[in-house]
């Protein structure tokens, strides 16, 4: 930074200021001088920043200003286009104070008296252990909360108007665990105090009745009052999760008024108690209006649900992981997936589903992450989509073999992709090392080490050491880009993707498409049961073309496909018979093999390219 002192001063009708030297115009600069370390900044009202020496001397980059001081003899720093609108008193003065920049703190606004005391008796009549308090006043977007107190008494101050008050009381907090009582109650607040109660004696389960027994694994409870047009941060909400769950009860809601949207939302993951036969589990959403009324447990039978089959297999080593759902409402975004317990691996399980036109089921589950937050781990997803009642299908889980993916099959965060974000000014490339093409299946890699890396006519864009890279877009200009990935890793969960590497060249226009025009070669091949084929046999293998979804268009114009079953030290190529974005090949297995090692090119008709190698894809026994 260029260093000026400027020493000009001007008189400041009315502003009672000392003034400084005073000087007609400004006085010639002397030589420039170094400013030391502990320069601080401070940023004037009309925007400009200036650097303040420790020894006083004033550090400023080019402009005008008067230096006056006052009364205490603190310097004020004004520039002399501001002088006029200082005298008029369209600025504070002691605004522009550099030597105690902003002053002296003003002093707080009283707080408001409580005119509203709430209290909470749970079923027995005791208090409960926390109380939470959300607000809104009806007809408007005005809302207060949430605020949670300590034991069955809240209190709260409100401007004279009708409210809608949602509460919370919580019994039994223990880690993850609460019981809970909810209530909506509508409130008139006047010129006098009002006394609120929550009579917990009325409470009434609130939850679903099964056809079969089944265990809690978590449970989710979202009670809103919404006005109309709703936007974030609008309204009165009070959300709660509990896991492995808690009891649920509700308070009938008396007469509302308004035109708010009143209710709540209550998603719940269960399982079959443990050691039955043939395991169960229940992933179950319901939405209710205008408060809690009617039947707050309704019965939910088997055949008004959707159901799927679940196959467990292993990725090459038994095991377990943790399955999720999450059902995705177009008006009431869930929080969490809800929790439908441990799966043993290889096993097979029965699986019921709210079925709603209204709303989509996306599915996941995760080995567990070894090391603590920050250490590897795999997510598997599925999506089925909208599900009917009634409705029956098979999903196969842990589908080897593995390969390189940039299909979400479900994942909304991070994602596999390779996208320009225009809403972040941000690119953000993220492909997934170790997936599966199979049976609509995707495998995300957490906290993946290796490299990865933007290069743009062989300049490095971005790098990162682990597998996901973003920056921003005023760093990438239109033209041709290559993202080039590698990493290795061993997992308790599986022998198998020990090694992947992949390398992507596409054209970049910053003014076309969000969704980038990039691709793999998925492929699934036969017999692949637990993660290994049959060795000594033919092995039938299907392959496709596949783009990023979402991403313009292409049709393939090349493909290749080669394997290695010595782990990548040597590869032969494969004939494919090849139509248009897909193709099928053989496979002759040896004998003496352990497992199979995949390596890939393709290219559209716009030049885009990859190429992409996994080994240990499969194996073989």
């Amino acid at each position: 930074m260029r260093t000026r002192f400027i020493a000009a001063a001007a008189a400041l009708a009315g502003a009672g200021l000392v003034p400084g030297a005073a000087a007609a115009e400004e006085p010639e600069a002397p030589a420039p001088t170094v400013m030391q370390e502990s320069t601080t900044e401070v940023v004037l009202p009309t925007g400009e920043a200036v650097g303040i020496a420790p020894d006083g001397v004033l550090d400023i980059d080019g402009g005008t200003y008067s230096v006056g001081k006052n009364a205490d003899g603190e310097r004020l720093l004004t520039p002399l286009d501001a002088v006029d609108e200082v005298a008029a008193g369209e600025y504070d003065a002691e605004a522009f104070n550099v030597d105690d920049p902003g002053g002296e703190e003003p002093e707080p606004e009283p707080e408001p008296e409580p005119n509203v005391t709430l209290t909470g008796a749970w079923l027995d009549g005791s208090a409960p252990e926390l109380t939470g308090v959300a607000w809104t006043k009806v007809g408007t977007t005005e809302q207060g909360g949430p605020e949670y107190f300590e034991g069955g008494t809240a209190q709260f101050a409100l401007e004279p108007g009708r409210y809608h008050v949602v509460t919370f009381m919580l019994k039994g907090v223990e880690g993850d665990e609460a019981d809970v009582i909810a209530s909506i109650q509508e409130v008139r607040v006047g010129a006098k105090p009002v006394e609120l109660l929550v009579n917990g004696k009325k409470a009434k389960p609130l939850g679903f009745d099964l056809d079969r027994e089944a265990v809690s694994g978590n449970v989710q409870l979202d009670v809103f009052s919404y006005p109309p047009n709703v936007q974030e941060g609008d309204g009165a909400y009070l959300g709660f999760w509990a896991s492995p769950g808690g009891e649920l009860y509700a308070v009938p809601t008396g007469r509302l008024t308004g035109g708010h949207d009143v209710g709540y939302v209550v998603r719940e993951g269960l399982t079959s108690p443990s050691g039955v036969a043939d395991p169960y589990s229940y992933s179950l959403l319901r939405h209710g209006s205008r408060g809690f009324r009617g039947d707050l447990t309704p019965a939910v039978h088997d055949e008004d649900l959707a159901r799927i089959d679940a196959d467990y297999q292993t990725l090459g080593a038994k095991g377990a992981f943790t399955r999720q759902d999450l059902p995705r409402h177009p008006d009431y975004e869930p929080g969490f997936y809800t929790n439908t317990g441990e799966v043993a691996l290889p096993s097979s399980r029965t699986e019921f589903f709210t079925a709603d036109e209204d709303f989509t089921w996306e599915h996941r589950a995760y080995f567990p992450y070894e090391g603590g937050p920050g250490s590897a781990w795999d997510l598997v997803h599925h999506r089925s989509g909208v599900l009917e009642a009634g409705s029956v299908q098979d999903m196969t889980w842990n589908n080897a073999p593995l390969s390189v993916g940039i299909d979400n099959n479900g994942q909304p965060w991070p994602p596999a992709a390779f996208v320009r974000w225009d809403r972040y000014e941000s690119l953000y490339f993220g492909p997934w090392m170790f997936s599966s093409s199979a049976n609509g299946e995707g495998v995300q890699s957490e906290y993946l080490p290796g490299k990865i890396t933007l290069f743009q006519d062989g300049e490095i864009l971005a790098q990162n050491d682990e597998i996901g890279v973003g920056l921003g877009i005023d760093e990438v200009a239109a033209g041709r880009l290559t993202l080039a990935a590698a990493t290795e890793r061993e997992a308790s969960w599986t022998p198998l993707g020990t090694r992947s590497e992949a390398e992507w060249t596409f054209d970049y226009d910053p003014e076309g498409n969000p969704v980038l025009p990039v691709s793999v070669v998925e492929f699934a091949a036969s017999g692949v049961v637990n993660g290994y084929a049959e060795a000594g046999t033919v092995q039938d293998v299907a392959l496709e073309f596949a783009q990023q979804p979402g991403a313009d268009d292409q049709v393939c114009a090349a493909m290749t496909f080669a394997v290695s079953y010595d782990d990548g030290a040597s590869w032969t190529e494969v004939a494919l018979d090849r139509d248009g974005d897909t193709a099928t090949a053989s496979l002759d297995l040896p004998e003496d093999a352990a497992f199979v090692s995949v390596r890939f090119t393709a290219a559209d008709e716009a030049g885009n390219t990859v190429s992409h190698e996994t080994i240990r894809s499969y194996g073989l026994r």
